[in-house]
Order: structure tokens, then C-alpha cells, then sequence
């Protein structure tokens, strides 16, 4: 089980009550060695002066006619009188009375001779001690005094006093200190209780306040808060979570508007630190890349890239320190041409990132293969007739002209090459038109049997000439469709025209439709030779031909289908081209109805 850590108004409690018991002890230790000191002095002094009077009581008896004989009993009266132990000493250190011992008993005692208190009286007329007793078996305190006579010292008189009395009294003080030390603990911990309970209150309301602004809540200082030391902190404190709030909403705004400005961007944006690392990446730039989401931030630059030549691109930056452009094809997630520009960044403590940008001029590069394609294209239909014509007419310039077995069929085919230029020049100019949105179109219901059916009678002679049967499915019931008319029929006139064409003879086309949630389906299916299935894609592209070698044979600007699917998408719809070689092909495309 883990114990929970003592709170900061329980160590400051217990600081308070150990500096106190600390000090109780220290106080309580000297004042009982002091009063101890003290109760000993005084002892001694009491002692002292009642060796003295027993002193005077010695010093007749010894020079009495019973000599020193007579000391014993006087010593064992002194002793009962005055409830002390009496020694008396001769000056060699011969015990020649004590009160606690008998005649019998004297013989028996060492010689005090060496016995500090009596040294010291008899050298300098005083003499204590405090020491254990071997006799008596405990602690005394001894005071001697010397017994002169003729001006001679003699011997000595010593008072001995256990210190079991003082021990007793040492003891009574220590309970007494002892209850006064609880009490003053207890007065104590109730201080220390109100004083840490003071003192912690405004630590908790600061505790408080950064755990606010730790969770993003920044409160304010309050009004009442006191005027000590930790108002002035707590104030400080409110004053400080206002600015970093404030702070926090700028960035935070900030943030959010660089985020937005990222986010709009079209062009990929990677910010890379010093060591190589991503530090941001926009969605444009995930997208482009096809990142993994989530957290992106820290890993590698190559290992979310995962193309070398942008990473030798942004490594080249950093080393240089220095603008890098280049134009770099990736390949992977799917082809793609970009404009990478990587510029170096400081950041942090001097530290050199990198920001790129990449820019994806995929659709730009084709356009302009498209534009060389259809500039390359044009300038080989209009060779062709060209160059007929000019044959010709120097033909008949030359003298043909007046050859008139041959001169009328040279003038046909220049016609006829003079004609196939302006249907060229005309569907270039209509595809230019339509593709940049200069074309006006005017949409309301239009019957689709009606106009199909007026150009079936317009390509009958074509039909004919090639033996092509026409088969038009659609009736008056059929739904009218939002069209614009004129445009409608430009449609059907390049795909009839188209699937007579390149039928073969004796073949078939067959014109049905059908509606399809709010749409009407129409569908033209002929019985050619088809399209390969690696042509199919492609064409609805400009002056593509799926069969070029006999596609010189047939006339045509290569432009039909190109416009077809430009005006069937102006009118908010889609078409479609099926085929299988050998079998015949279906182009099909969608009108929404009326």
C-alpha cells in the first residue's frame, strides 16, 4: 500500500513542535545541571560550616585527658546529632573515628591519607569531594576540615552526606519539567496548527490557480486577498495568469490563423528542423504526398516524403544555407510534376531549418504537351490541304488549265481540299470558343426525336453512299431535354456522322434513349470495326484517330469528338464511348430533362 505524503500544514506542525521539544530539551538539560550545581554549592557550604562547628567540638577531646581515645564516641554522637557520617583523620590518614562504624570497625578501614578531600584540607584548609563509597556503596559528598592544634594540623574532620536526597530532588524537578514541556507542546501545537493552517490557506489558493492554468483556465488575483507576503505572491500570481491568458489567446489566435492560411494553401508546405525532422506539414502537403495521418511531427523528413530527390533538395539547404529551386518529377503515389523552393529559417537558439514549398504544375506541363500537341496537329491538317492545293494550282498553272479533259476535276479537288480547310478552321475555332467559355448558350426543353430526325434526312445521301442503314428509336414520347438546340444538334451531327463513317459497308446505326434518374440516356451504336481497347481513353482528345492509317482515307478534322464531350459537359452532363474491335462501337452521353 502506498503511503500518501505528508502535507506542507503537517510539516510545518511538526517543524514547529520539534523546534520547540528541541528546545525544551536543551532548556531543561541545562537548567538541570545547573540546579544541580548549584543544590551541591549550597550543600557543600552547609556542610562546610558544620564541619567547622563539629571542629571545634574535636579539637578539646583530643586535648583532653582522655586523649584520642575518647573521639570515637564523640564522633558517633556528632553523627546521630546531626545526621551526617563523621570521619575524623589524623594527619597521617589513620581513621580514629566514624560515625557509622564501631571501635572494632576503625582498624579494619584503609588509610585515607590519599583521599582528595583530605589532601586538599590539610593543604589548604578546606577540602570537598563527591565521589562513589565503597563502604556505603552509593554517591557522597564529602567536605573536610582540618582539627590544628598548636598551631599544627592534626588531623582532619569529614562530613559525608549521601546524594540520594539531591538525586530525588533532581528527579522531582524532571517531572515537574517534564509536565511544564507537555504543556508548552500542546500550547505549541496549537500555534503551530493556526499558523500552518494560516499559512497554508493562500499556498492552496496558489496551488489552485496553477493547476487552473495548467488545465488552460487562467483565474484572476482576488480583491480580498491579504496585504502580507503571500497576498503580494497571490497578486502577482493573478496579475501573471491575466497576461499569459492574454498571451495564450493571442498565440492561440495566431495559431489558428496561420492554421487557416496553411490549410487554404494549394501548394504543399514542409517545415524541417536542423537535425532534418518535420516540424509542420499543411494538408495540401499530405495530400501531395499521400502521408500517413496522425502525429507527423519529429519523424524524419525522407521517411514522410519518401522520395529522395525532395530530401537531397532539402538536405542541399541546409548544408548551403541558401534559396534552392528546382523542378523535380516524383513517381509515386502517382506521377507528378512539382516546383519544390526551399528556403533556410532561424529558429530556437540560432538553428537553421528549412520551409519548402511545393507546387504541382502537373496539369500545367500537360496542358502545354497538349498545346505543342494541338499546335503540331493543326499545322499538319492545314499542311495537307495545303500542299494539295498548291499542287494543283500549279498544275494548272503550268498549262493545265487549258487542258479541259482535266482542268474541271483539278478545280473540284482544290474545292473539295478548300472546303475540308474551312470545316477545319471552323471546328478549331468553335473547340477554342467553347473551351475558353465564350460560347452563349440558350437552354430550354427541346424535343430530341424532332432534331435527330432532321438530321438522319441531312446524312440519308451519306448513308446511302455507303450503304449504312439508319435505325432512330427515339419517339415523341421520350421526355424533352434542357438543351440548348443548336448545340444539341452539333452533338448528334458529329456522332451520326462519325458511326456512318467509320462503318464498314452494308453496316448499321442504330439511335435509342433512355431515361435514367433525371437524365436521358442517348445512346449511338454503330457496327465498325471498333477501337482498340488502348485507344478507348483517348478518344475524346483532340485530332486523336485510333486508326491512323485509315484515317487519311477518311474525311474529317480529327476535332468532332473533342467538341462533343466539351458541349455534352456544358450541358451538365457526360458521355462515353464503348467499343469492342471487330464488333462495333457505342458513344453514349446524358441530358438532364426538362
Amino acid at each position: 500500500m502506498k503511503l500518501s505524503k505528508p502535507s506542507f500544514a503537517k510539516k510545518l506542525t511538526a517543524s514547529y513542535l520539534f523546534v520547540v521539544a528541541v528546545t525544551l530539551l536543551i532548556t531543561g538539560a541545562y537548567l538541570t545541571r545547573r540546579l544541580k550545581a548549584n543544590y551541591l554549592m549550597n550543600l557543600e557550604t552547609s556542610l562546610s560550616a558544620q564541619a567547622l562547628l563539629m571542629r571545634d567540638q574535636v579539637a578539646p577531646v583530643v586535648l583532653g585527658s582522655d586523649g584520642p581515645s575518647a573521639l570515637p564516641a564523640l564522633v558517633r554522637d556528632l553523627g546521630r546529632r546531626m545526621g551526617y557520617r563523621v570521619t575524623v583523620v589524623r594527619a597521617d590518614g589513620v581513621v580514629v573515628g566514624d560515625s557509622e562504624l564501631g571501635e572494632s570497625e576503625l582498624a579494619g578501614m584503609d588509610n585515607h591519607g590519599n583521599r582528595p578531600e583530605i589532601q586538599s584540607a590539610l593543604a589548604s584548609g578546606k577540602g570537598g569531594a563527591t565521589r562513589y563509597s565503597r563502604t556505603l556503596k552509593e554517591d557522597m559528598l564529602y567536605v573536610a576540615s582540618p582539627i590544628i592544634l598548636r598551631e599544627k594540623p592534626w588531623g582532619v574532620l569529614r562530613v559525608a552526606l549521601p546524594l540520594t536526597e539531591v538525586g530525588h530532588r533532581i528527579n522531582a524537578f524532571h517531572g515537574d519539567l517534564i509536565k511544564a514541556g507537555m504543556a508548552a507542546l500542546g500550547v505549541a501545537f496549537l500555534v503551530a496548527f493556526v499558523v500552518a493552517r494560516r499559512t497554508v490557506r493562500p499556498l492552496r489558493a496558489l496551488t489552485d490557480t496553477a493547476r487552473a492554468i495548467g488545465e488552460g483556465r487562467f483565474p484572476r488575483a482576488s480583491a480580498q486577498a491579504a496585504r502580507d507576503e503571500f497576498g503580494q505572491l497571490a497578486q502577482a500570481f493573478g496579475d501573471m495568469s491575466a497576461r499569459v491568458d492574454e498571451k495564450v489567446h493571442e498565440l492561440s489566435r495566431e495559431r489558428s490563423q496561420l492554421a487557416a492560411i496553411l490549410s487554404a494553401l494549394v501548394e504543399g508546405v514542409v517545415a524541417v528542423d536542423h537535425e532534418g525532422r518535420v516540424l509542420l506539414l499543411n494538408p495540401a502537403a499530405e495530400r501531395l504526398f499521400e502521408a500517413a495521418s496522425g502525429n507527423l511531427t519529429g519523424r524524419p523528413v525522407l521517411e514522410v516524403l519518401r522520395h529522395n530527390a525532395l530530401h537531397e533538395l532539402i538536405q542541399q539547404t541546409l548544408r548551403e544555407r541558401r534559396p534552392v529551386s528546382q523542378e523535380i518529377t516524383i513517381h509515386s503515389p502517382q506521377a507528378r510534376t512539382l516546383v519544390a523552393q526551399a528556403l533556410p529559417v532561424t529558429y530556437g537558439e540560432n538553428r537553421a531549418g528549412v520551409l519548402a514549398a511545393f507546387h504541382d504544375i502537373t496539369e500545367l506541363r500537360r496542358l502545354e504537351r497538349v498545346r505543342q500537341e494541338f499546335v503540331a496537329n493543326v499545322s499538319h491538317e492545314l499542311k495537307t490541304p495545303l500542299t494539295a492545293i498548291r499542287g494543283y494550282v500549279e498544275t494548272l498553272l503550268t498549262g493545265a488549265l487549258e487542258d479541259k479533259a482535266h482542268n474541271r476535276e483539278f478545280l473540284g479537288i482544290i474545292e473539295e481540299h478548300a472546303r475540308h480547310l474551312s470545316l477545319l478552321i471552323d471546328d478549331v475555332l468553335d473547340l477554342s470558343a467553347i473551351e475558353a467559355k465564350r460560347v452563349d448558350y440558350r437552354f430550354e426543353p427541346v424535343s430530341l426525336a424532332d432534331i435527330t430526325e432532321r438530321l438522319i434526312k441531312g446524312l440519308a445521301p451519306m448513308a446511302k453512299a455507303k450503304d449504312v442503314k439508319i435505325t432512330n428509336l427515339l419517339t415523341d414520347k421520350l421526355p424533352k431535354v434542357r438543351a440548348d438546340r443548336d448545340k444539341l444538334a452539333q452533338i448528334l451531327m458529329n456522332l451520326i456522322d462519325n458511326a456512318i463513317k467509320f462503318n464498314k459497308t452494308g453496316g448499321s446505326v442504330k439511335i435509342a434513349a433512355r431515361p435514367d434518374n433525371g437524365n436521358l440516356v442517348v445512346s449511338i451504336q454503330d457496327t465498325g470495326v471498333g477501337i482498340p481497347p488502348g485507344d478507348l481513353p483517348r478518344v475524346f482528345e483532340r485530332f486523336y484517330r485510333a486508326d491512323k492509317a485509315r484515317s487519311h482515307d477518311i474525311a474529317g478534322t480529327g476535332l468532332g469528338l473533342a467538341i462533343v464531350k466539351h458541349l455534352v459537359e456544358a450541358h451538365r452532363g457526360a458521355v462515353t464511348a464503348e467499343s469492342e474491335p471487330g464488333h462495333g462501337s457505342v458513344f453514349s452521353f446524358t441530358l438532364p430533362v426538362a
